[in-house]
């Protein structure tokens, strides 16, 4: 919807002498006309493929960029159209519909060239579009939303069941999972310590969120600001041990995810304990 009305206020800023083109009697044409030529004639050398596709997708006259106003208007041309393109992708992705470009042109010529009597909408009629269609796009993404929240749901209690049979993973009362990949010998954390720590963060499939060992430099917590499989675990370990945790969503980042982490993700952390700070 942010799109539809960043769209809208882009067409009111244009000046309307740049784009309308009037008739012989005074009036603004607002018709779009898509020519394309065929050539039935056989080339007597072949085209290279980029010239061919670039003369087959031209839908417009060529311009010429005479002066810095004309490159300023082709480029504030080239935004409205990307941005235009990004909504109808939205639009297609979201809610399945397929607005057509003719009448979205058409719509824009009218209202570059203050056309009032070939508008079809008041702004009354204008708001009462773009409320029906917050609407439909807000349930649509709520159905979405939802969708995807039980799929991860589903897809994280699998994958913890799963690695709750592994050898030498240990599953805690909160449901927890961890498994020591090096046990050191230092003084274990309290939740109220800062620690210092080399970590990984991935989630279930692989995908590598945060690293601090390609940053080259360890981090330093306060394990009450952490999340809770983060406070739980980092206590069960001595410093100079390396531990991998398997973090169920209600200890980590909960049904809301944050952002590179989907809502519903169990998180596999990497972590080895350097130093309990204070």
């Amino acid at each position: 919807m942010r799109k539809l009305v960043i769209l809208a206020l882009c067409l009111t800023l244009v000046t309307p002498a740049t784009f309308a083109k009037k008739d012989k009697k005074g009036g603004v044409k607002t018709e779009l006309k898509v020519v394309k030529k065929e050539n039935t004639k056989k080339a007597k050398a072949p085209k290279k493929q980029e010239e061919v596709a670039a003369k087959e997708n031209r839908c417009c006259k060529v311009v010429t960029l005479a002066t810095l106003q004309d490159s300023i208007a082709y480029a504030y041309g080239m935004a409205m159209g990307k941005q235009t393109n990004g909504m109808l992708e939205q639009m297609k992705n979201d809610v399945d519909f397929s607005l057509s470009k003719e009448i979205i042109i058409t719509s824009m010529l009218t209202q570059l060239a203050n056309d009032s009597a070939n508008m079809l909408f008041t702004e009354n009629q204008l708001a009462e579009v773009y409320s029906r269609t917050n609407n439909i796009l807000r349930e649509a993404m709520q159905k979405k939303k939802e969708a995807e929240l039980e799929k991860n749901k589903k897809a994280s209690a699998e994958f913890l069941a799963k690695m709750e049979q592994e050898p030498g993973v240990t599953k805690t009362e909160s449901g927890l999972l961890y498994k020591i990949d090096r046990l050191g010998d230092g003084e274990k954390p309290e939740v109220t310590s800062l620690v210092q720590v080399h970590y990984i963060g991935k989630l279930m499939d692989g995908t590598e969120f945060d690293n601090s060992y390609k940053r080259g430099k360890a981090a330093d917590f306060s394990l009450q600001g952490l999340i809770k499989g983060w406070q739980e675990g980092i206590c069960l370990m001595p410093v100079g041990s390396k531990f991998t945790f398997y973090i169920p969503y209600e200890l980590g980042y909960g049904e809301h995810g944050q952002g590179p982490i989907p809502p519903a993700s169990t998180l596999i952390f990497e972590v080895e304990l350097l130093e309990v700070t204070k």
